[in-house]
């Protein structure tokens, strides 16, 4: 269940990039963090902000300090007021409520009075307050330029396969998704305090922070979902699938513009990709590899590695919405061929 402390008090998402901003020099608490951002309220303001930044994932906080995150050291880092916007329109889609409201506009493509209605639906507190958030949540939605208003209706405006993809936790473990048989009584989960795969789910933590590795889901899940499948991901795997008998398992790679990281990219997602699918007991997953560079004639050994030797498909997007692979791997990936 959604709960009120999920749902932002603070009125502009800019400032809210600012918060990560602000401890990245230094400024960690509610006080500080508020007269960085340009405010004056006591500190109440500056919890409000840090508070925002917390459920986008920029920050975590404890006693009134507050560290950024993997996400916020790259929001921090990035230059342009644009990239920085588009980065927290992309920390909105992975919010839980932003998530699901933005289903909702993609299915239902609401007015306002309707979208107001649903939103007074899941927020569990006094109506009055549900109106206040309810214009703080709608001014982010602008402001990230994740929605437009035409002809009177809400209609989403970008990132469609990230809202359209589904999370699975513990919880919907048995709700029939294609990996709900997942972990032999023997095998580590993601719960597992030390080893492998609790090193594995703090890797993924860090790399799923990087823009080119989200928007490499993000396309691949709009791509899944014209096949007619459903994208899903979990705390482990960055996206998976279903159609007809085939079941494939996706591992995304963002390559640097040199491709000087390329082999090293590739053995992490070979490692990572066998081990999902040992984790979760489905030898007969199909594998395959995405990232946003194709891989050059000095480096044909690795696809005939990949495609003949492991048997794990290649496939590369200059663009982040077409998808590009040989022969080899189109044979590997069946229905779910690029």
């Amino acid at each position: 269940m959604v709960t009120t402390a999920e749902f932002p008090q603070a009125d502009r998402l800019t400032q809210v990039g600012l918060v990560a901003e602000a401890i990245a020099k230094g400024n960690h608490t509610d006080d500080a963090i508020e007269r960085y951002i340009g405010l004056d309220s006591g500190g109440r303001q500056g919890r409000y902000y840090r508070q925002a930044a917390v459920v986008l994932g920029l920050i975590t906080n404890h006693e009134n300090n507050s560290v950024l995150t993997a996400a916020g050291q790259e929001y921090a880092a990035i230059a342009t007021e644009p990239a920085r916007l588009d980065f927290l329109a992309q920390r909105l889609v992975d919010t839980p409520v932003f998530h699901r409201a933005l289903q909702y506009i993609l299915k239902n493509s609401p007015n306002q009075t309707q979208l107001k209605a649903w939103f007074r639906s899941i927020y569990h507190g006094s109506v009055s307050t549900a109106d206040r958030r309810f214009s703080t949540f709608t001014n982010y939605l602008r402001d990230a330029s994740l929605v437009e208003v035409a002809t009177g209706a809400y209609v989403l405006s970008k990132y469609s396969g990230s809202v359209l993809k589904t999370s699975v936790g513990d919880t919907q473990a048995s709700q029939g998704t294609p990996l709900s048989q997942a972990t032999p009584s023997w095998a580590p989960s993601g719960k597992t305090r030390g080893g492998i795969i609790q090193v594995d789910v703090d890797l993924q933590k860090l790399e799923r922070a990087n823009a080119i590795h989200w928007k490499l889901v993000d396309g691949k899940s709009m791509f899944v979902s014209t096949l007619g499948s459903i994208p899903h991901d979990n705390v482990h795997i960055d996206l998976f699938a279903e159609k007809g008998k085939d079941l494939i398992i996706y591992e995304m790679k963002s390559v640097n513009d040199g491709s000087t990281n390329l082999l090293s990219q590739i053995r992490k997602a070979v490692s990572q990709l066998y081990e999902y699918r040992f984790i979760y007991a489905k030898p007969e997953a199909k594998l395959c590899i995405v990232t946003n560079q194709g891989i050059s004639k000095a480096n044909k050994w690795l696809l005939d590695y990949l495609e003949t030797d492991r048997a794990i498909a290649y496939e590369w997007t200059d663009d982040f919405k077409h998808f590009q692979s040989q022969s080899r791997s189109k044979a590997i990936t069946g229905n779910f061929a690029a």
